[in-house]
């Protein structure tokens, strides 16, 4: 199941996949890699996952990654260094088998999303906000917020540090982090009921290196930390507080 193979938690590789459009944004590249990754936010089990690493614009149109998955969309010029779009992806699922605390729980499928985003990137600093809405009922929608600065920066190599934090909206939180009537009675765990609300679950620290090792020829690294917190950190199927999480790739840039 694709929906096991990837996690919520290759979305905190999403903080590179910024990071690189900001320092490839005229560039098209396609390539992949490995992540390492919490088996779902909170959790105390990781996995390795594979990456697609793709960036590609002609025009309006775009494919980049969203949620550690690719996504596409338009884009248009609103100002000096400014710009907004909409965008069409899939976002990530969560099997009741990928841990011990979610067995017996329902399955959270892997589903496509919608949204729209905007970022400025004046120089070496990048900011944006986007907002991604599932498609499938009941699933809800996250907005976030991100900010990264490029610390080195020549023609063969940047190294970049970000932050963002994410906000959900009351389906997306219960999705998550929630427990139904139904789950605590399935649950092998024994986890009690509970209802999440609103509110912002999350926050992510993150550093990436992008290193030129040919003309056409791209090696891109993360590495970072990302913490729960509010309804999601008092959530009973919440092991850690925070998981760090990384990746790293080859590219070829056409």
């Amino acid at each position: 199941m694709l929906g096991s193979m990837w996690s919520r938690g290759a979305a905190g590789l999403a903080l590179l996949a910024g990071a690189a459009g900001a320092n490839a944004q005229s560039n098209n590249f396609i390539g992949l890699g490995v992540g390492v990754v919490p088996v779902y936010e909170g959790s105390r089990d990781y996995r390795a996952v594979p990456r697609p690493l793709i960036n590609y614009s002609s025009g309006p149109f775009f494919i980049s990654p969203r949620a550690g998955l690719p996504a596409m969309g338009l884009r248009t010029s609103l100002a000096t260094d400014l710009e907004g779009g909409i965008f069409l992806g899939m976002d990530l699922g969560r099997d009741s088998d990928d841990a011990d605390r979610t067995k017996g729980m329902r399955d959270i499928d892997f589903h496509a999303s919608y949204g729209a985003y905007i970022e400025w990137t004046p120089g070496r600093y990048a900011l944006g906000a986007a907002y991604r809405q599932a498609a499938k009922s009941g699933y809800g929608g996250t907005l976030e917020l991100r900010a990264s600065y490029a610390v080195l920066q020549t023609e063969r190599q940047q190294l970049r540090l970000g932050v963002s934090t994410q906000w959900a909206n009351s389906d997306a939180m219960q999705t998550w982090f929630g427990v139904s009537a139904r789950d605590a009675a399935n649950s092998r765990e024994g986890l009690p009921q509970y209802s999440a609300s609103s509110g912002f679950k999350s926050a992510a620290v993150a550093a990436s290196w992008n290193y030129s090792l040919t003309k056409d020829w791209n090696l891109m690294s993360t590495l970072g930390v990302n913490t729960v917190f509010g309804d999601a950190r008092d959530s009973p199927l919440n092991e850690r507080k925070a998981n760090v999480f990384g990746s790293m790739g080859v590219a070829y840039r056409f």
